[in-house]
């Protein structure tokens, strides 16, 4: 299998491989087992044949198969090991830029609702300033038209009594007259 299609295996996939891998280990060791016995066997034989060399020629074979076996499965392992190290931290540095790249955004939002808010505000702050405006100007020409008004009134009635008008004069008169002669 290439690294190309273990990268695209998915998880079930891969634990199904190791799996598989597990029950060729089990039967790999079933056939050292027998491989055992029938060293047994042999020795067994050897006994009997009573020749040591010939014997371990025989055995050599069973050996030799069961160690290529042996190593056979101990280097799919590594090897498998290896490709689940590199997927996975592909996997972790897949995530981490997915991670970067939404906190990015985030932190764009983030700016571009600051700078919307602060339009806003702005915005609001310039039409309430203008209300303001609008009601000091209209609160100072009431306050004018209400000054005029009284003012004529009082002109009115201050014409309206002439009497009243000399009797102010005098009074002024008589004030002059007596500030004078506390002096």
């Amino acid at each position: 299998m290439t690294d190309e299609e273990l990268r695209r295996l998915k998880r079930a996939d891969l634990l199904e491989l190791l799996v598989t891998q597990g029950k060729e280990k089990e039967a790999l060791q079933e056939k050292l087992r027998q491989a055992e016995e029938t060293l047994a066997g042999r020795r067994i034989q050897l006994d009997e044949a009573g020749n040591i060399a010939e014997a371990a020629l025989r055995m050599n074979g069973v050996f030799e198969a069961a160690q290529a076996a042996s190593a056979q499965y101990l280097e799919t392992i590594r090897i498998m090991s290896q490709e689940t190290e590199s997927r996975c931290a592909r996997m972790e540095e897949v995530s981490r830029t997915r991670a970067e790249k939404l906190e990015a955004e985030a932190e764009a939002r983030a700016r571009a609702l600051e700078t919307e808010t602060t339009a806003r505000c702005q915005a609001l702050e310039a039409e309430t300033k203008a209300k303001c405006d609008q009601m000091v100007a209209q609160a100072e020409a009431e306050t004018r038209e209400f000054w005029d008004m009284v003012s004529q009134r009082l002109e009115n009635f201050y014409n309206e009594h002439a009497g009243l008008r000399e009797l102010l004069a005098l009074d002024k008169l008589n004030g002059a007259a007596h500030e004078s002669d506390h002096e």
